[in-house]
């Protein structure tokens, strides 16, 4: 007897396709993990990398504006990214950056659930959660969602702030007017350029869209597997415990 079932076959997708297709095949073996707490997650992060990120000017192999990086396995994925959403969650962070005249006398803030930073207090009251509207500038602190998806090589936390930030609500209005879970259904993760004036000067951003794929459905083993790991963070989360492995500099826009 096993308990094997059929190998997941999506359908077919030109792009970087991180779907876990061979999760939930199995049962889970739990010898060893029983000293495990849901405080210990520290997932890598899948992010979009810009001209500005430290891989991109470490000049690590690979690594280049534009394509999608996943931390822990060092490893850059081109896009389009087609990956199974199985956990949402908001955040708020303040990383001070010279560039950023917006950020000028300012301390490091974070925010693990959006509502109170480590430094300024109440975000929703908070200045620097604002735009300056006399200057013309955007928040000096950056809301972020986040989603956890799982890839091949296990969950990873890809965040949606500032510039994509509508690409995240596009996502999850489509999501919340449906009866479905965000892992009934594949995600696509989609890149464009964006050209804006800094100091006089042109200066390109890549920045995410997405499409849930709603009209593919997710086999029943898969969304079981997601359901369990959509647990396990939300009761890091709910602890305030839930990280990942680049909140320390603050992730790329």
């Amino acid at each position: 007897m096993t308990d094997e079932v059929a190998l997941w076959t999506p359908s077919p997708f030109q792009g970087s396709d991180l779907l876990p297709v061979a999760i939930g095949q199995r049962s889970r073996d739990l010898v060893g993990r029983d000293r495990i707490e849901a405080e210990d997650l520290i997932l890598p992060s899948l992010k979009l990398l810009q001209g500005s990120s430290e891989e991109v000017k470490q000049g690590v192999q690979g690594a280049r504006a534009g394509v999608f990086w996943l931390s822990g396995a060092e490893e850059p994925f081109p896009g389009p990214l087609r990956v199974l959403v199985c956990a949402h969650t908001k955040s708020r962070s303040l990383f001070p950056k010279e560039d950023r005249p917006e950020h000028e006398g300012l301390e490091e803030c974070r925010s693990k659930d959006g509502k109170e930073g480590t430094r300024y207090g109440v975000c929703e009251e908070c200045p620097y959660s604002q735009w300056d509207d006399a200057n013309g500038r955007p928040p000096a602190c950056s809301e972020s969602h986040n989603f956890t998806v799982l890839t091949p090589l296990g969950p990873a936390v890809i965040r949606f702030q500032r510039t994509s930030i509508k690409a995240a609500k596009k996502f999850l209005t489509s999501w919340s007017m449906s009866e479905d879970p965000s892992w009934a259904h594949p995600l696509v993760i989609s890149t464009k350029i964006r050209t804006d004036k800094v100091n006089g000067r042109d200066s390109t951003t890549h920045v995410m869209e997405t499409k849930w794929l709603q009209r593919e459905d997710v086999p029943p083993h898969v969304q079981e597997a997601a359901r369990g790991i959509y647990q396990t963070v939300m009761a890091a989360h709910a602890q305030g415990k839930f990280g990942t492995a680049d909140e320390s500099t603050g992730g790329d826009d």
